[in-house]
This record gives C-alpha cells, sequence and structure tokens, in this order.
C-alpha cells in the first residue's frame, strides 16, 4: 500500500459521542419546552416561513447543549407539521426520526441500573390558541411492551399522563385534543 492509497482510502463513518435518540429527547424534554412556554412565537416564526429548516434548527440546538457536530441528513429528518387543533387553537408538531425500538420487559431489574436507556420521543407538539397561551405534549417510547406513552410539559413539570396512541401524528393530536378537553378547559 502506498503513501496516497492510505489517505485515499475510504474510513468507515465514526459512531457519533451522542446518540441521535439522545439528541430527539433534548430537544423534546429541555429545548422545545423553553420555547412552548417562553417564546413560542418563534416557534410559529421559523415553522412558518423556514418550515425546512426549523427541524434542523432545534437538532442543531441539542447538539449544541451536547457540545456535538450536527450531521446535516439527521437533522433533515427533522420535520414539522402545522394545522388547526380545534377552533382557534393551532398547533405546531414536531416529528422526531424514527426511534429504534425499547422494550426492557425481560431484563432484570438489577440490570437496568447500570444500562442507559434513551425513552425517544415520536411526536411533540405546541398547542397555542388565540391569546398566545400555550400547552406542551410528547409522545415518547414506553419502556415495555413496545408502546408508547404521553406527557405534558409544563415549566418545572414533566407529568406522565399514561399509555398513548400509536405513533401516528393523527393518532397523537387526537390524544392531546382529548386529554385537553378532559380537563375541562380548551388546548392553550
Amino acid at each position: 500500500m502506498g503513501l496516497f492509497s492510505w489517505f485515499t482510502k475510504r474510513k468507515p463513518k465514526p459512531e457519533p459521542a451522542v446518540p441521535l435518540p439522545q439528541l430527539c429527547y433534548d430537544v423534546a424534554y429541555f429545548i422545545l419546552p423553553h420555547y412552548a412556554h417562553n417564546d413560542p412565537a418563534k416557534v410559529a416564526e421559523l415553522c412558518l416561513t423556514t418550515p425546512t429548516a426549523a427541524g434542523p434548527f432545534f437538532y442543531t440546538m441539542a447538539c449544541l447543549g451536547r457540545k456535538v457536530e450536527p450531521v446535516p441528513e439527521d437533522g433533515r429528518r427533522f420535520r414539522w407539521h402545522h394545522g388547526r387543533l380545534t377552533e382557534g387553537h393551532e398547533y405546531f408538531a414536531l416529528e422526531y426520526p424514527t426511534p429504534p425500538p425499547v422494550d426492557l420487559s425481560d431484563v432484570p431489574l438489577d440490570q437496568l441500573v447500570n444500562r442507559p436507556v434513551v425513552l425517544a420521543p415520536h411526536f411533540s407538539v405546541i398547542v397555542r390558541g388565540a391569546g398566545g397561551e400555550g400547552s406542551y405534549f410528547v409522545l415518547g417510547q414506553a419502556p415495555m411492551g413496545g408502546g408508547t406513552t404521553l406527557r405534558e410539559v409544563s415549566p418545572g413539570i414533566n407529568a406522565n399522563l399514561g399509555p398513548g396512541p400509536e405513533p401516528t401524528l393523527t393518532a397523537f393530536l387526537d390524544a392531546a385534543r382529548e386529554r385537553l378537553a378532559a380537563r375541562g378547559r380548551p388546548p392553550g
């Protein structure tokens, strides 16, 4: 092997220092809740004026927080959806890259302690009312059985609302709508 062939040989792509499911988790539970409750207008502006850049923006924020180089292909897998949830209430939903399956039901409890597992999100949604007030929900992976968990995140609170629907945008939006209606208050 000559000197130049050493430089031109393709090397395998190194594993990222922070796995994509962890970066998705960071967006869903740390970065977006801040925007959802403190600056929902910024999310609306990004999603409405630059929809293809909005997903990569929040992915890049997670990478910056973890001090890792963003992978452009990964950033493009974060997709925003916008629409009307109910009369007078709009939603901004982020679709995350499909996470690898997780099922810890057969793992002994003593092995779970030393086994880092990320329960990555499938979707998160900011629901905004006409007055700008909002709610924020996440549909994430359940630790057992391959299902989902519905969560509501508000300042200082990350509440598990129980089993969630199948991981589709329509089912998730229906679950968020039902949860807000069950509380007796309109979304947002």
